[in-house]
């Protein structure tokens, strides 16, 4: 189980970095970002590290813990400096 809760928060993490507009649109081939869904995607990342609380050994709770920080940072950073067509 350890695994495949490590490869959905990564999915989760893929994500929220595509709507940050780190990661390219697979379609178009250009970042896009979309502040709401990333802070939706991290949003649900914070409720899952809430209701999983002591319940994680400490790889799930460590990478949990340091994606969660990496995207918050990251959202930040995106509300400090919109993109032209971000959506917010």
């Amino acid at each position: 189980m350890t695994q495949r809760f490590i490869e959905f928060i990564m999915m989760q993490n893929q994500q929220a970095a595509l709507f940050l507009g780190r990661l390219p649109n697979p379609q178009s081939g250009k970042a896009e970002p979309n502040l709401e869904v990333a802070h939706m995607l991290i949003d649900q990342l914070e409720m899952l590290r809430e209701k999983t609380r002591g319940n994680l050994n400490h790889e799930e709770a460590e990478i949990l813990e340091s994606i969660l920080s990496d995207l918050q940072q990251g959202y930040d950073q995106a509300l400090k400096k919109p993109a032209a067509g971000t959506h917010l």
